[in-house]
C-alpha cells in the first residue's frame, strides 16, 4: 500500500467519525500506516510530503470546482485526523514526514490549513461540557 492509497482508504473513516468510531478507526489507521512510517527517515520526509501533497492535488485538479473543494477538506481531514496523530505516535521520521505535509499543504492551500494535534487532543474534542458539567457519560478509551 502507498502513502495516497492509505489516505484514500482512510476517507471511508471520516462517514464514521464520532466518539465512539474514532478510536477504531485510528487503530486500523495506524496499523496499515506502520509499514510505510518505518521506512521514513527524516532525510526523505520532505521527498515523499511533497510527493503525496503533488498526488492528493492532481488528483484534486481533473473534478469541478465543488467537488474539488470537498475532496480537498476531506484529505485535510485524513491529514489531521489521522496521519498526523499516528504519526506523532511512531517515529521522529513519521512525525518529520507529518509535519512536512502540514507545511507543503498549507503552501498549496494557504486558506486550508490544519495544526499538528495528537490522538489524545482529538479525543479530548469529544468531550462535551455545559458551564462546567459533562454533558454525556465519559468512557474509559
Amino acid at each position: 500500500m502507498t502513502l495516497f492509497e492509505l489516505i484514500e482508504n482512510a476517507r471511508a473513516y471520516l462517514a464514521v467519525f464520532d466518539y465512539d468510531n474514532y478510536p477504531v478507526c485510528f487503530q486500523r489507521f495506524e496499523g496499515d500506516a506502520k509499514p510505510l512510517f518505518d521506512g521514513l527517515g527524516e532525510e526523505n520526509s520532505r521527498s515523499l510530503a511533497a510527493a503525496l501533497v503533488e498526488e492528493l492535488a492532481q488528483r484534486q485538479a481533473a473534478l469541478s470546482w465543488g467537488a474539488k473543494r470537498r475532496l480537498a477538506d476531506e484529505h485535510k481531514r485524513v491529514l489531521s485526523l489521522f496521519l498526523t496523530p499516528a504519526a506523532q505516535r511512531h517515529s521522529k521520521g513519521a512525525l518529520a514526514f507529518a509535519e512536512q505535509v502540514r507545511t507543503l499543504w498549507g503552501e498549496r492551500y494557504p486558506r486550508n490549513g490544519y495544526l499538528l494535534g495528537t490522538y489524545e487532543q482529538i479525543m479530548k474534542g469529544f468531550d462535551a461540557n455545559l458551564l462546567g458539567l459533562p454533558l454525556r457519560k465519559s468512557k474509559k478509551r
